[in-house]
């Protein structure tokens, strides 16, 4: 009766050692005794994550910030690198972070990462004047055409605005004095009335004393 054979393969996983934060990239079966590359762990992943990364002892799922600067040009600031969580450092990283408003190039002194003075940056960062092209010129000027324009049109439509207000005030004093004007005509006709009244009273009088 032949014998059963034994599984003699294990496991390992692949890493990407080109990138800083070495993601599992697969897996393959290999035979007991088997020596293992620099990208690869027997070391089996977290289950139940989005993505796996080895930091050189265990595979974690979360990636920190390395601040890395220049060992053969004075410790300048040369990146930032992210690396999994619980990894050893390079020589040349710091999970120190430099302080906003630095200006560069800064160098880390191995406690702080120190900025080049102000006025040394401005020195050496001169202001450049822009000259407008053509194009941007006649754009401006255009610009500047349709400004004005607007503001014509702003007056024109005030003194539009102003002119029929006083045609309003005209008609009004025109019809106010078109109602004096009658008033006083009644006025007058109700006088001579009177008048014509006073003449025939008078002129009664005077006949009947005759």
């Amino acid at each position: 009766m032949a014998e059963a054979t034994q599984d003699m393969t294990e496991t390992v996983y692949i890493f990407n050692t080109d990138k800083t934060s070495r993601p599992l990239t697969g897996t393959k079966k290999v035979q007991e005794g088997y020596n293992l590359a620099a990208n690869e762990t027997f070391t089996t992943p977290v289950e139940n994550v989005n993505e796996n990364y080895w930091n050189g002892t265990a595979w974690v799922n979360k990636l920190v910030a390395a601040y890395r600067f220049d060992t053969a040009n004075n410790n300048i600031f040369a990146g930032i690198d992210l690396i999994p969580q619980g990894s050893v450092l390079a020589t040349n990283q710091t999970f120190v972070k430099p302080e906003d408003g630095l200006y560069q190039p800064m160098r880390f002194n191995g406690t702080i990462w120190i900025g080049t003075p102000k006025e040394e940056w401005e020195k050496s960062h001169p202001a450049q004047v822009v000259k407008p092209t053509v194009k941007q010129q006649q754009n401006a000027l255009t610009m500047v055409d349709i400004a004005q324009l607007k503001a014509s049109y702003a007056t024109q439509q005030k003194l539009n605005a102003d002119l029929m207000k006083a045609n309003a005030q005209l008609k009004k004093n025109g019809d106010d004095q078109a109602t004096l004007n009658a008033n006083l005509m009644k006025q007058v006709a109700t006088l001579q009335k009177t008048v014509d009244a006073l003449n025939k009273e008078s002129h009664s009088t005077e006949e009947k004393t005759a």
